[in-house]
Order: structure tokens, then C-alpha cells, then sequence
């Protein structure tokens, strides 16, 4: 797909999820949970997952009432929130379909049952086209934030017009 179609499918997509507005990473989150119908929980990545080269990974367990997304440890509140919104990309693509083994979820989440995995994705690379819709899908939603953020809806403050 060109990059042109990538992106007008991600807007369209985006689009579709009837949003709130404005949109703030809470709200996209609480909206997730709404759309995926179950909690969706945060936490950054274990080092056996970041040995292993994943900088975000999206894991459903069968039978459980959440999800998790798991991503790489960062002090920039805006590059976690990058990495929330490409793995909410795979959710809005509803990428169920495609798996990473079990028994290497199994090694990176030694915690989770390996028969109760239902499917998991993680994000190790940019180059087939399910990552780079769900990064396009992750940039649309951070392009509303952005637009969305109180000092985009009030303007720069230049201090134009304060007496001083």
C-alpha cells in the first residue's frame, strides 16, 4: 500500500471510531476499553521483553477481563503515549489474527499460562505493512491529541493585547 493510501485509510478508520472530543490520553484510553469491552492495562516492559527487542507488545489472555500493553520504558510522557497509540492501531485493525507464537509469549511473560494466550502482538520491527497502518493509525490519533490540547484550542500566547 502507498504511503497516501496508508494514511487515508488511517483517517478513515480513525475517524470511524467515534471519538471524544477533545481528545486527551485518558479519554482515547477509557474509549479503547470502551470499544475493545474489557480494561486495558499500562505497564512498562519487563527486561526479558526488552532483551528481546520489543519496544511495545498488545497480550489477550484467555478467559481474563483485561488486556495488557506492555512498551518500553521512557521519561517522555509524549513517546509512552506513542507507543499506547500505535498498539491501540492493532486493536483498531483488530488484529486478533495475527499471532506470535505462544511459547515466545510464554518466555517474555513466564507469568501467563501458556494455553490460556489468546493472541498477542508486538511491535520488534517497521517494515511489513500491519506496522506501518497501525504507527499510521497511532500518528492520526496523536495529530488529534495534538489539535485537541488546550494551548492548540486557545492559540500561542504571544501576550498580544495584555495591558501592561
Amino acid at each position: 500500500m502507498s504511503y497516501e493510501a496508508r494514511q487515508k485509510r488511517a483517517h478513515t478508520m480513525v475517524s470511524d471510531l467515534g471519538l471524544p472530543r477533545p481528545l486527551t490520553a485518558e479519554l482515547l484510553h477509557r474509549h479503547m476499553e470502551s470499544v475493545r469491552g474489557k480494561k486495558i492495562v499500562v505497564q512498562s516492559a519487563t527486561p526479558r521483553m526488552l532483551e528481546s527487542g520489543l519496544c511495545g507488545l498488545w497480550i489477550a489472555v484467555a478467559g481474563e477481563s483485561f488486556e495488557r500493553i506492555h512498551h518500553a520504558p521512557t521519561t517522555s510522557p509524549v513517546h509512552r503515549q506513542q507507543f499506547l497509540n500505535h498498539e491501540f492501531g492493532h486493536m483498531i485493525l483488530d488484529h486478533e489474527k495475527e499471532l506470535i507464537p505462544a511459547e515466545r509469549i510464554a518466555l517474555l511473560a513466564p507469568l501467563i499460562p501458556i494455553d490460556a494466550i489468546a493472541y498477542a502482538l508486538s511491535r520488534s520491527q517497521f517494515t511489513d505493512e500491519q506496522e506501518a497502518l497501525a504507527e499510521a493509525i497511532g500518528d492520526r490519533l496523536a495529530l488529534i491529541m495534538l489539535q485537541d490540547a488546550p494551548e492548540a484550542v486557545q492559540g500561542t500566547p504571544t501576550g498580544f493585547g495584555r495591558v501592561l
